[in-house]
């Protein structure tokens, strides 16, 4: 009985010593002039520009890659911020100005980010071509896992023939860890999915490098993003879901 409440105390202190380092999407975006809100549909159509039928939600084990409301080199509750000068992150339509959402048409005029018909609650949203360099030594970071693509604020059949396109390069310590194929907004009058990307990172890594390339065509309309864009440590990695401790209470009830 002691062990089984021992267990239980430490669990609840792990989990939410973990969340307790964590804020939501709402707590880190710009309540001034919030990026424009993405549509739910029974069907995304790929002639509509930001329309969803699929969302990949915001994962409270994880330390998501900002531009503006984290810090650097050691993450805060929104997250962690470039440590190049922001006029190397976007090709066009800058300064990035707000997390969590697209290049839009420039300030003030950001989206959410959908990449594929798929929503996204946290990620990056930039234009090609630009470098985001994040430091690493803020933490013991263990993984990456994000989605790349192209902005359905540009979905094909709309502008540019194609929604854009782009090449997605991932470094650490200029070792490359990911490169896309070339990635357009969508073909034959489909959106292109968000392709999933994750990589382990080295013990003693110092920075992650993401490259936002143009299509090899010029950097029109390649409005870039990464979704759900985050760093795992080793405890993120082992905490289940928060949701879980209901069922792991009601088990303890049953076993008294």
């Amino acid at each position: 009985m002691k062990v089984l409440c021992y267990f239980l105390v430490v669990s609840m202190f792990f989990v939410f010593s973990i969340s307790g380092a964590w804020a939501s999407k709402a707590d880190c975006n710009n309540p001034v002039n919030p990026p424009k809100p993405a549509k739910q549909v029974n069907k995304e159509d790929p002639n509509v520009n930001n329309d969803y039928d699929k969302i990949v939600k915001e994962d409270p084990k994880a330390i998501y890659l900002s531009l503006i409301n984290g810090s650097t080199p050691k993450p805060n509750k929104c997250g962690l911020n470039p440590k190049n000068p922001p006029a190397e992150w976007t090709g066009w339509g800058g300064p990035l100005d707000m997390d969590n959402a697209t290049i839009g048409e420039g300030a003030g005029t950001r989206n959410e980010i959908v990449i594929g018909g798929t929503y996204f609650e946290r990620g990056i949203g930039s234009h090609a071509n630009g470098k985001l360099v994040y430091d690493l030594t803020g933490d013991k970071y263990k993984k990456f896992e994000g989605y790349v693509g192209m902005s359905d604020e540009k979905d094909a059949g709309l502008e540019c023939g194609h929604g854009g396109s782009g090449v997605f390069i991932f470094s650490v310590d200029g070792k490359q860890m990911f490169k896309s194929d070339l990635l357009k907004g969508g073909e034959a009058g489909k959106n292109t999915p968000a392709v999933k990307v994750e990589f382990n990172i080295p013990d003693g890594a110092k920075e992650l490098v993401i490259e936002l390339n143009d299509g090899g065509d010029g950097n029109s309309c390649d409005h870039s993003c990464v979704g759900d864009a985050k760093l795992l440590t080793a405890a993120g990695l082992s905490v289940k879901s928060i949701g879980k401790m209901t069922t792991l209470w009601g088990s303890i009830k049953a076993y008294y």
